[in-house]
């Protein structure tokens, strides 16, 4: 049986439509998506080893993640992960904790190591692997626009020299490939809380897209495109989509 798993944040598993993992996801026999709207990558490791006490990833099954970026603290509170997001936009966390705590040279260390730590998971396991990315993790959150670092820190040149073979392991990413570095180029699709506003997850036919210039040699399972654009059309249309959401079982 062919299983494929994949893990991520909202641009892997988004509540309004499919993205790129349910678009690879038909062509598997068995199909979950750990994704979590909102989440780090820190939540990332902990569900990829929650997926494999549960399966037992083996030498046959394929996992593919797509890293967030690091301003993300994740929390599990009363039976769930909190949906946290950037810390630097309007946190749960609140502004003195953010100013006394957030630190993003702190944050890459942390996340450089997560991703490497998985890697060497995956590898342990002898599975099909494939690493994306929402942002470069080599850039900086402003050079992302996803807000400044409130305790100014500098130089993270060491980090990143250090974590170089990991970063190297990791697709384009969708900011740049999809985006052209620049959130605001495209259309999207209006905002499910203010219409008036775009929606800055990729749509389904901009995840078709990333896939096609990122991961061209991935199967495509027959029909699939033109389901893509169908369910981009429906959106467009105010519709609700010809999708249903493939998730997992977890603590």
């Amino acid at each position: 049986m062919r299983r494929f798993f994949t893990f991520g944040c909202s641009f892997t598993q988004y509540w309004r439509w499919p993205t790129w993992a349910d678009i690879l996801g038909r062509g598997y026999d068995l199909f979950e998506n750990w994704g979590i709207c909102g989440g780090g990558n820190c939540q990332i490791l902990y569900n990829l080893m929650e997926c494999h006490q549960r399966h037992g990833i083996t030498a046959t099954d394929t996992v593919a993640i797509m890293w967030t970026y690091v301003s993300r603290e994740d929390r599990y509170v009363r039976d769930r992960w909190l949906e946290g997001g950037n810390v630097y936009w309007g946190s749960e966390l609140g502004e003195d904790y953010v100013r006394q705590y957030a630190c993003e040279r702190g944050y890459l260390i942390r996340d450089l190591a997560v991703v490497s730590a998985a890697n060497q998971l995956l590898a342990s396991w002898g599975c099909q692997s494939r690493q994306l990315a929402m942002v470069p993790l080599a850039q900086d959150n402003s050079t992302n626009q996803l807000g400044e670092d409130p305790t100014g820190t500098k130089g993270l040149d060491d980090v990143l020299a250090l974590y170089r073979p990991v970063l190297e392991g990791i697709a384009p990413s969708v900011y740049d490939v999809v985006f052209s570095g620049d959130w605001f180029t495209g259309t999207g699709l209006p905002d499910s809380f203010d219409p008036s506003r775009r929606d800055f997850n990729p749509t389904p036919v901009e995840h078709l897209y990333y896939l096609a210039r990122v991961w061209p040699t991935a199967e495509i399972a027959p029909g699939t495109r033109d389901w893509v654009s169908r369910v981009q059309d429906q959106l467009a249309q105010g519709q609700e989509p010809e999708w249903q959401p493939r998730l997992p079982h977890r603590l």
